[in-house]
């Protein structure tokens, strides 16, 4: 749910869980914080928030962006200022990162987030 303090705002949620924790989704997160602070100090485009668990730690580290319903997996760090461009610039998704999680799983996430509770 986009937060009512600033609309129209995109979440960017890192997935925290075990899996990707361990293959280093702190400082991945830590690093996409950083690069989209210095371009939107005020987070008025986006926010960098940390999450649970997706439920695709095969498929670590995690990155979903909502509300475009994307759902990126095997992320890096080399990946980050691609991601940041798409973000901030309105360029194309990161096809390479996409399609790894299973649907099922895409789907619950997004009915979680979807959700106004």
């Amino acid at each position: 749910m986009a937060d009512p303090q600033l609309p129209g705002a995109k979440l960017v949620y890192v997935c925290e869980g075990g899996d990707c924790t361990e293959r280093g989704s702190g400082d991945l997160y830590d690093s996409l914080q950083e690069m989209v602070k210095a371009r939107d100090p005020e987070e008025a485009k986006v926010r960098v928030r940390r999450y649970p668990c997706f439920g695709a730690c095969e498929c670590g580290i995690n990155v979903t962006v909502w509300p475009d319903r994307l759902f990126y997996s095997h992320v890096t760090r080399a990946d980050l200022p691609e991601l940041v461009g798409n973000l901030l610039d309105g360029a194309c998704p990161v096809k390479r990162l996409r399609g790894h999680a299973k649907p099922d799983v895409e789907d619950m996430v997004w009915s979680l987030l979807d959700s106004p509770y």
